[in-house]
């Protein structure tokens, strides 16, 4: 791991307590590199030590969707299985 130092007002870090400032900041953007396509859900969960089915509990918690597929893509399944 590498380490970041990033800056927080005072009242921020008293508010949240180091520890959970740290932790929070870390969930939160492993999170949304996940929402952005950028990690895998199994990577993160690897990441942030959660069993995947715990981290898709997360994800579900922030609405991030299991599978994030284009309309394109939706559209030519439902065709292949006859559903439209």
């Amino acid at each position: 791991m590498k380490a970041v130092s990033i800056e927080f007002p005072e009242m921020v870090v008293e508010l949240y307590g180091e520890e959970e400032l740290k932790s929070s900041v870390r969930r939160l953007s492993v999170l949304e590199l996940v929402r952005n396509g950028k990690l895998s859900s199994g990577k993160a969960a690897e990441i942030l030590g959660m069993t995947r089915w715990d981290f898709m509990e997360l994800m579900s918690d922030y609405d991030i969707p299991m599978a994030n597929f284009p309309p394109e893509e939706l559209e030519r399944q439902a065709k292949e299985r006859g559903l439209i």
